[in-house]
């Protein structure tokens, strides 16, 4: 089994110091680099080619939620787990939306990284039990109803999976066997017919109707 390199990408070197030591005690995990603002996190995963990114999204400069979608677009089949301070169910969707497939609170990393490390290095997406419990609160305040996954065919409750794990279009494209273009052409279908907007609407509905496992 080869290593898991990891770039840690953080404003605060004695937080990227302890998130250092903390995964580099587990065996067959590398961190092969590390950045301290969103530039940086970007330059080092086009140099660095990282199988992982733990990214903080207050940083100067350029910030992580800007920088997720540029990360991904160099490295299309990287992971990028969000380390956040803020305990906000509009941050945490943001940053799924924006492409990432995990997020950890920062007040709850002691407890929760090395598990979301091992559950995303599985290519399987992770929200702590906090995060979880912020985004479904923010569903029950919203109080909108919203249709059944019965609404959709097997191939369009597949793909809205596949969206809800923060695998890009071509990434589903590649393991279904269709092109980019019809991938899309389905994710406008299944927005029309749950009456959704956005990516983080998908990615509510999915939670929701445990159509992704957290």
């Amino acid at each position: 089994m080869n290593s898991l390199r990891i770039l840690i990408a953080d404003d605060h070197e004695v937080v990227r110091r302890g998130i250092r030591a903390l995964l580099e005690a587990r065996p067959k995990w590398q961190v092969c680099g590390e950045a301290a603002t969103g530039r940086e996190a970007i330059e080092s995963a086009r140099k660095l080619r990282p199988d992982l990114v733990l990214l903080d999204l207050t940083m100067p400069g350029l910030d992580g939620l800007q920088a997720i979608p540029q990360i991904l677009d160099i490295c299309p089949g990287v992971r990028i787990l969000v380390l956040t301070m803020h305990d906000s169910a509009e941050v945490a969707t943001k940053a799924l939306a924006a492409g990432a497939s995990g997020v950890v609170l920062k007040s709850e990393a002691a407890h929760d990284l090395v598990t979301a490390v091992q559950v995303m290095e599985e290519g399987k997406p992770f929200l702590s039990p906090a995060v979880t419990e912020m985004i479904l609160g923010q569903l029950v305040k919203t109080g909108k109803a919203v249709p059944s996954p019965s609404a959709l065919t097997p191939r369009e409750l597949e793909i809205l999976k596949l969206l809800a794990q923060g695998r890009s279009h071509k990434e589903i494209a590649y393991a279904l066997d269709i092109s980019a273009k019809t991938v899309d052409a389905h994710r406008i279908n299944i927005l029309r017919k749950l009456n959704l907007h956005t990516l983080s609407d998908l990615i509510h509905f999915a939670i929701r109707h445990k159509i992704v496992s957290i």
